[in-house]
């Protein structure tokens, strides 16, 4: 009787021989664009997200939904800019220190009482002004009252 020898097919990987990157790239060139089109588009988001999440902080005011305006947080020179609210002007002072609600129109006037902000996420409001600034920009490691 004749010995059988067990022979691997040819789509069976051979255990000794290790498949190139061609075997496993394999398929129609719409599969190959698609497979490059996807990596593009990862590497693309990517580099999207560290430049949006990196930088100088920026300073953004509102008076509501609308964006008045977007400053550096820490110019060099003070920054003066005066929006106007529902009920008036609200002057928001930018400089070294950060950033201020300096003068208001309302008439609580806890706005100007909360004085300079400094970090990212840091949030100033005029309620009644309906004037918002918020600080966005990287967040950097810091400690806070919790963790220390």
């Amino acid at each position: 009787m004749p010995i059988r020898t067990t022979s691997t097919s040819m789509h069976e990987a051979d255990p000794n021989n290790a498949p190139s990157l061609w075997y496993w790239l394999k398929g129609t060139w719409v599969d190959r664009t698609l497979l490059l089109l996807t990596l593009i588009a990862i590497i693309m988001g990517w580099l999207w997200i560290q430049q949006n999440l990196s930088g100088t902080p920026m300073v953004h005011i509102y008076h509501g939904k609308t964006l008045l305006a977007t400053y550096p947080l820490h110019p060099k020179q003070p920054i003066h800019f005066e929006a106007q609210g529902d009920i008036g002007l609200s002057e928001i002072t930018i400089d070294s220190d950060g950033v201020r609600i300096s003068h208001s129109t309302c008439t609580t006037q806890r706005c100007v009482l909360s004085g300079h902000r400094h970090r990212v996420g840091d949030i100033l409001a005029c309620v009644p002004n309906r004037i918002l600034v918020s600080i966005q920009g990287s967040q950097e490691l810091s400690l806070d009252a919790v963790s220390e």
